[in-house]
């Protein structure tokens, strides 16, 4: 028998609709600021709205989750009778969200909660809640060895995304100025990943879309090798079109119909990244659960 347990993500995780809709899952909205103004990612805002923003020459920008926020959540896990919660934050090394989440939650007498770093985002950070919560409600994952898992989880979980300039990434601090000045020249397109520290790192610089997409294949067949337990995770982040094609080459490559989700880029990420995101993740599961 499972056991009782609330899963958490901040909203950079990206979760796809039908995990948010699941018995047990809850959201924690970054902030938003366009224009002045202080939205609720994923609440009160939309991604089309982050993208119309950009291209009018603004420059939204994020913070992270309130207090006030936090509690509304956790209040809702107690009302729900939850007494263990897991929350995931996106990488500590990009966002103060971790560290404020783990002050906090220690404030939270009544529920006993481990917070845990995911090292990444979006679709990443998603994958990694997804089968936590999918193994604990197996039964073949206890409370207790969720923090090892985790770290498990996190060395065989692979994602890249291809974005069109990184512009925006310097312009909010999240890379040097020199990186992306190199990669806004002649329609060179960054791929990007994680790195072992939760930094956003270039990977490589193509050029064209039509090379985007055939590199991004590339990082996701090596990634899945020879595995034959995987789960593969793709982001929309503006441009659907570019997506179905990388879904549908790397489906013909892989020569198999694995287990995947697909999920619209959030508003947080948006800001950060800009329009036009394609984003592949994949998961490597044949580890055993120990």
């Amino acid at each position: 028998m499972s056991e009782k347990i609330a899963f958490i993500a901040d909203s950079c995780a990206d979760l796809p609709e039908e995990i948010k809709m699941r018995e047990g899952v809850f959201v924690l909205p970054v902030t938003v600021t366009c224009q002045g103004r202080d939205y609720l990612d994923g609440v009160d805002i939309t991604p089309e709205e982050i993208y119309r923003q950009q291209k009018n020459g603004e420059l939204p920008s994020t913070s992270l989750p309130t207090g006030e926020a936090l509690e509304k959540v956790l209040k809702e896990v107690l009302e729900q009778g939850y007494k263990k919660a897991v929350l995931i934050t996106m990488s500590s090394a990009i966002s103060g969200t971790w560290n404020m989440c783990r002050l906090l939650c220690e404030e939270c007498e009544q529920l006993s909660c481990v917070v845990l770093d995911s090292g990444m985002a979006s679709l990443a950070e998603g994958a990694l809640l997804i089968e936590l919560m999918d193994e604990v409600q197996e039964g073949v994952l206890s409370w207790e060895q969720i923090p090892q898992r985790m770290e498990t989880l996190k060395k065989n979980t692979f994602p890249y995304f291809g974005i069109d300039t990184l512009e925006f990434l310097q312009k909010t601090g999240r890379i040097g100025r020199a990186a992306a000045i190199a990669g806004n020249f002649l329609n060179i397109m960054p791929i990007l990943t994680f790195d072992e520290k939760g930094v956003i790192t270039p990977v490589e610089k193509v050029r064209g879309k039509k090379q985007r997409i055939g590199r991004l294949k590339s990082h996701a067949v090596e990634a899945v090798g020879d595995h034959k337990k995987y789960r593969l995770y793709f982001a929309d982040g503006g441009d659907a079109e570019l997506l179905e094609t990388l879904k549908s080459r790397i489906f013909e490559e892989l020569g198999a119909a694995p287990k995947a989700m697909t999920t619209t880029l959030g508003c947080a990420l948006a800001a950060h990244l800009g329009p036009n995101l394609t984003g592949v993740c994949v998961q490597i599961l044949e580890e055993e659960t120990k």
